[in-house]
């Protein structure tokens, strides 16, 4: 079977506070668990999309792992390359928001049964049999197994032809941004899709102009940047020029996940030639349902739901 995508990295579930504005340092209620970890976020959303997807992954061999399994195959991704390890924990996110919306998060990842992923486990012909691979970055950082891992990965999609598209995912509780800018400038000559959110664009460049500084990036080797820009919506730049698209307005409920969702989505376009600017609306159409709804991992439930936002004009809630 080929693959339109395949991902590897952290497989976890999430806890969120119930309320806005208090923080991880005080007894409250947390709501959860919801299944997680940002490549398999963007796994799950590109198969509900209708593409074929593929995941490499470890869990822990209790009930958090049975749980982000099950949804995974539920929706259609192949789990055979998930391994269920007897000796460790499955990862664990807690997520709580400031009164202005900011996250704070507590892991447990450097600990968990997603640092068990290594360079054993990456089989070069399931990334051969793959037209793209993605890496979160927040994989690269939970250790030294799983930062081999993916890269070995990306070399051996680039030999076999395949296309590597790149999600920063910036996560400094996991790695300084001194670290993480030097791994992140080291991989982008193996990128060929770079998925980068505004802010991280200023992490990484270390200026206030994230437009300038992602040409700036675009000249490392990526064909096409794209900059992820909230409720100021998106910006691709490639070689040949360079595009925007607005956002949709909605009522936000949760948007951890929607950088996520945003990337299955641009590939789905990319993989099936749409123009830049029609891909880019398409993504960010995707990226809004999400926001709309509670959980990292529920974005759009099939393709259907999108194109009802595209031909609604945009306001929904």
């Amino acid at each position: 079977m080929g693959f339109d995508l395949v991902s590897l990295g952290e497989l976890l579930v999430e806890f969120v506070r119930v309320r806005r504005g208090v923080m991880h340092d005080v007894a409250d209620l947390y709501m959860g668990p919801f299944p997680s970890g940002a490549p398999a976020i963007t796994a799950d959303s590109a198969s509900r999309l209708g593409l074929r997807v593929g995941f490499t992954g470890v869990v822990g061999a209790d009930d958090f792992g049975v749980m982000v399994v099950n949804r995974l195959r539920g929706d259609g991704v192949d789990v055979s390359h998930i391994i269920i390890d007897n000796d460790s924990v499955t990862g664990l996110a807690f997520v709580a928001y400031d009164e202005s919306g900011l996250r704070r998060f507590v892991f447990n990842l450097k600990w968990s049964a997603s640092v068990k992923l290594s360079p054993s486990l990456i089989e070069p012909s399931y990334i051969a049999d793959s037209r793209v691979l993605h890496v979160s970055g927040s994989t690269m950082y939970i250790g030294e197994g799983p930062r081999e891992a993916c890269i070995k990965a990306m070399v051996e999609a680039r030999r076999a032809g395949a296309l590597v598209s790149l999600d920063p995912n910036i996560r400094v509780e996991l790695m300084s941004i001194n670290a993480t800018r030097e791994l992140l400038l080291s991989v982008l000559k193996l990128v060929n899709i770079l998925l980068i959110s505004e802010d991280e664009v200023k992490s990484l460049m270390g200026s206030g102009n994230a437009i300038e500084e992602a040409r700036r990036l675009l000249e490392k080797g990526p064909e096409v940047v794209v900059v992820k820009r909230g409720v100021n919506g998106s910006i691709a730049l490639t070689r040949g020029g360079e595009h925007a698209e607005g956002s949709f307005r909605v009522n936000e409920v949760d948007p951890t996940g929607a950088g996520d969702v945003f990337n299955a989505a641009f590939i789905y376009g990319y993989l099936k030639d749409w123009g830049i600017s029609e891909t880019l609306r398409f993504a960010n159409a995707a990226a809004a349902i999400k926001v709309t709804r509670m959980g990292p991992m529920e974005g759009p439930r099939n393709i259907e739901e999108v194109y009802e936002v595209l031909r609604s004009g945009g306001t929904f809630h």
